[in-house]
Protein backbone atom coordinates (compact mmCIF):
# COMPACT_ATOMS: atom_id res chain seq x y z
CA UNK A 1 0.00 0.00 0.00
CA UNK A 2 1.08 3.55 -0.52
CA UNK A 3 1.27 5.83 2.53
CA UNK A 4 1.38 9.58 2.01
CA UNK A 5 1.15 12.24 4.70
CA UNK A 6 1.49 15.97 4.05
CA UNK A 7 2.49 16.80 7.64
CA UNK A 8 4.48 13.60 8.24
CA UNK A 9 2.77 13.07 11.60
CA UNK A 10 1.39 9.58 10.98
CA UNK A 11 1.40 7.23 13.95
CA UNK A 12 3.09 3.84 14.13
CA UNK A 13 -0.22 2.00 14.42
CA UNK A 14 -1.71 0.28 11.41
CA UNK A 15 -5.29 -0.89 11.93
CA UNK A 16 -6.36 -4.06 10.16
CA UNK A 17 -9.84 -5.55 10.00
CA UNK A 18 -10.71 -8.96 8.58
CA UNK A 19 -14.31 -9.49 7.46
CA UNK A 20 -15.47 -12.90 6.29
CA UNK A 21 -18.60 -14.09 4.53
CA UNK A 22 -19.23 -17.43 6.27
CA UNK A 23 -17.53 -17.52 9.67
CA UNK A 24 -17.85 -14.56 12.01
CA UNK A 25 -15.41 -16.28 14.40
CA UNK A 26 -12.67 -15.48 11.86
CA UNK A 27 -13.38 -11.74 11.85
CA UNK A 28 -11.09 -9.39 13.74
CA UNK A 29 -10.03 -5.77 14.06
CA UNK A 30 -6.58 -5.23 15.53
CA UNK A 31 -3.91 -2.60 15.94
CA UNK A 32 -1.55 -4.33 18.35
CA UNK A 33 0.27 -6.67 15.96
CA UNK A 34 0.99 -4.30 13.11
CA UNK A 35 3.33 -1.35 13.53
CA UNK A 36 5.07 1.01 11.19
CA UNK A 37 8.72 0.85 12.27
CA UNK A 38 9.83 3.69 14.52
CA UNK A 39 12.85 4.30 12.28
CA UNK A 40 10.52 5.31 9.43
CA UNK A 41 11.19 9.02 8.91
CA UNK A 42 8.31 11.34 9.84
CA UNK A 43 8.93 14.07 7.28
CA UNK A 44 6.64 16.56 5.54
CA UNK A 45 5.15 15.23 2.30
CA UNK A 46 6.01 11.65 3.31
CA UNK A 47 5.49 9.15 0.50
CA UNK A 48 6.27 5.48 1.08
CA UNK A 49 5.03 1.93 0.88
CA UNK A 50 3.58 -0.30 3.58
CA UNK A 51 3.95 -4.05 3.16
CA UNK A 52 1.84 -6.36 5.34
CA UNK A 53 2.48 -10.11 5.59
CA UNK A 54 0.04 -12.51 7.19
CA UNK A 55 0.59 -15.88 8.81
CA UNK A 56 -1.87 -18.57 7.80
CA UNK A 57 -2.04 -19.94 11.35
CA UNK A 58 -2.82 -16.57 12.96
CA UNK A 59 -4.62 -14.18 10.63
CA UNK A 60 -5.80 -16.27 7.71
CA UNK A 61 -6.98 -19.69 8.84
CA UNK A 62 -10.77 -19.96 9.04
CA UNK A 63 -12.00 -20.52 12.60
CA UNK A 64 -14.87 -22.66 11.29
CA UNK A 65 -14.58 -26.06 9.61
CA UNK A 66 -15.00 -24.79 6.05
CA UNK A 67 -13.38 -22.61 3.42
CA UNK A 68 -14.19 -18.92 3.62
CA UNK A 69 -13.82 -15.63 1.78
CA UNK A 70 -12.28 -12.61 3.49
CA UNK A 71 -11.73 -8.93 2.80
CA UNK A 72 -9.00 -7.09 4.70
CA UNK A 73 -9.30 -3.36 5.44
CA UNK A 74 -6.38 -1.12 6.46
CA UNK A 75 -6.20 2.40 7.88
CA UNK A 76 -3.94 4.61 9.98
CA UNK A 77 -4.43 7.62 12.24
CA UNK A 78 -2.11 10.60 12.50
CA UNK A 79 -1.03 12.51 15.60
CA UNK A 80 -3.80 15.09 15.06
CA UNK A 81 -6.42 12.32 15.18
CA UNK A 82 -7.16 12.32 11.45
CA UNK A 83 -7.98 8.88 10.03
CA UNK A 84 -6.72 7.92 6.60
CA UNK A 85 -8.76 6.58 3.74
CA UNK A 86 -9.49 2.88 4.19
CA UNK A 87 -7.80 0.50 1.77
CA UNK A 88 -9.60 -2.80 1.11
CA UNK A 89 -8.37 -5.94 -0.59
CA UNK A 90 -10.36 -7.75 -3.21
CA UNK A 91 -12.15 -10.81 -1.78
CA UNK A 92 -9.63 -13.53 -0.89
CA UNK A 93 -10.63 -17.19 -0.80
CA UNK A 94 -9.07 -18.91 2.22
CA UNK A 95 -8.96 -22.70 2.30
CA UNK A 96 -9.35 -24.65 5.52
CA UNK A 97 -6.35 -26.96 5.85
Amino acid sequence: MRLTDKEGDFSDTLWIMKSTTKCALSDFSDSTLYRIPTETPRVKNFDGEVLVSFSYAIELQPRCARNDTAVFSFWIKDQAGNISDTVKTAPIIIFRL
